[in-house]
């Protein structure tokens, strides 16, 4: 037996077993309320019967006794001032003035009056039923011994009735536990199937309609392993591919470190060698080196940004600020990086809500990669929060506009020129903002990278 056969057979037991017990309790105060009503609507129709017996006979001890021997019921006549006229079970003569008893009260009241308490004279529970008449009250009153007597038996019968229910239950649960179970085996005997890699095989449930969704969702994971399995050469082929871009990544950015290191070791090395170098070249030598340094520099940070990026460590500090300082902030640094290109302005005013080191970061980004793809001039335009920044350069194909904004990318025989991290950190800037990189591209003839704030 599974272990899911054994839960759900212990579930359906408990469950069952408190709804017995609910029901039983429940029932029990029920049905003694229904047993009291109904002795009590039968007391009022056996008094009702006394008292036009007693109209025609008249009050007597005799008339009473014969009365009670008759319908079972023990019968009391009282005067409305509570004095015993007639006693079917009892000397009147030594019975208390029934005045206060609280059917006999609620009848002269009412009319009617009913109480169930204890009886001094008999010495034992009785359901008493008293109405009252013009010159007297008649009481009828029933043991409760019999009525909870006659209440036992038909609640063991409604117990066994109910206990047959209960097994009829128990016994459909465990029939349905086990036809579960053998749909369960079944699918297990069909997933070893498809470890084994016999993908034609198809499965169909035979019980319920869960397990024949379950049934489909099995035949739809054998076909898409089947397909797996056939792509299996082609996931080999990327995996290849993946490797050769690793090892062109590591050959761009050993290439992007070796130059600047070259030149600092070298103009290093020169004026170490010749102290009596003049000033002005001394100067331009000096000016060769900070310029390689900050360009290592420029590479590291870009390389911790992308890091921060990825790890989601860093949240923008939202401000309002003015779009335009923004690109001219950008634009001015650009500009000193690449002194001999020319970047073409067109900035309309306009205020934006965002990270503004994040947001002149990703211009600079946008603007180094529009200058280094490119010849000619660059143009940057803003407009209502719009910025483009645009090239003359190679362009791009269709298959590489969806993959350039990947982490270390490169477009083909383009890995001499950078790492590849600066439309990825363009895109997760505007990310964090809300925004996403809009690129337009024709291969040989540029491209237009934007964004809107």
């Amino acid at each position: 037996m599974l272990r899911l056969h054994k839960i759900f057979f212990s579930y359906v037991a408990v469950m069952l077993f408190l709804l017995f017990v609910l029901v039983s309790v429940a029932s029990y105060y029920g049905i003694e309320r229904i047993e009291l009503r109904n002795y009590h609507d039968r007391l009022q129709k056996e008094l009702l019967l006394v008292e036009r017996i007693v109209a025609k006979e008249g009050i007597d001890d005799k008339v009473v006794k014969e009365l009670d021997r008759q319908i079972g019921s023990r019968i009391t006549i009282v005067d409305p001032k509570g004095r015993v006229l007639a006693e079917s079970r009892y000397d009147k003569e030594e019975m208390e003035n029934h005045l206060a008893r609280p059917e006999i009260q609620e009848a002269l009241q009412k009319g009617w009056g009913s109480s169930v308490r204890y009886s001094k004279t008999l010495g034992q529970n009785l359901l008493y039923v008293a109405r009252a008449g013009e010159d007297r009250v008649v009481r009828l009153a029933y043991p409760l011994e019999a009525i909870e007597h006659d209440f036992l038996r038909f609640w063991m019968k409604f117990i066994f009735l109910f206990g047959l229910f209960l097994a009829a239950a128990l016994l459909a649960a465990y029939l349905l536990s086990s036809k579960i179970k053998s749909e369960i085996d079944s699918i297990s005997a069909y997933v070893e199937r498809l470890a084994k890699k016999e993908y034609g095989a198809v499965f169909r449930a035979k019980f319920a309609k869960e397990f024949d969704e379950i049934a489909q969702n099995l035949n739809k994971l054998a076909r898409k392993l089947k397909k797996r399995e056939e792509k299996k050469e082609k996931f080999t082929k990327k995996i290849k591919q993946l490797s050769r871009q690793r090892n062109d990544l590591i050959s761009a950015m050993s290439h992007e470190f070796k130059n600047p290191v070259a030149v600092i070791h070298g103009y290093a090395q020169t004026l170490i060698g010749d102290p009596d170098m003049p000033p002005h070249l001394r100067k331009r030598f000096l000016e060769k080196i900070f310029n390689a340094s900050e360009k290592i520099s420029y590479m590291i940070d870009r390389l911790a940004l992308a890091m921060k990026l990825q790890s989601g460590k860093l949240e923008p500090q939202k401000s309002r600020f003015g779009l335009c300082d923004a690109v001219e902030e950008a634009v001015r640094f650009m500009s000193e990086k690449y002194p001999d290109r020319r970047i073409v302005v067109d900035c309309h005013p306009f205020e934006v809500e965002a990270d503004r080191q994040m947001i002149v970061a990703a211009i600079e980004n946008l603007l180094d990669n529009a200058l280094k793809y490119s010849q000619k001039e660059v143009y940057i335009r803003t407009q209502e929060g719009k910025v483009e920044v645009e090239d003359r350069g190679i362009g791009l194909r269709p298959q590489e506009i969806e993959k350039i904004t990947k982490k270390f990318y490169r477009v083909q025989n383009s890995w001499d020129n950078s790492m590849g991290l600066g439309l990825y950190i363009v895109s997760y800037i505007l990310e964090l903002h809300g925004s996403k990189l809009e690129i337009k591209s024709r291969y040989g003839e540029g491209s237009v990278f934007g964004f809107r704030l």
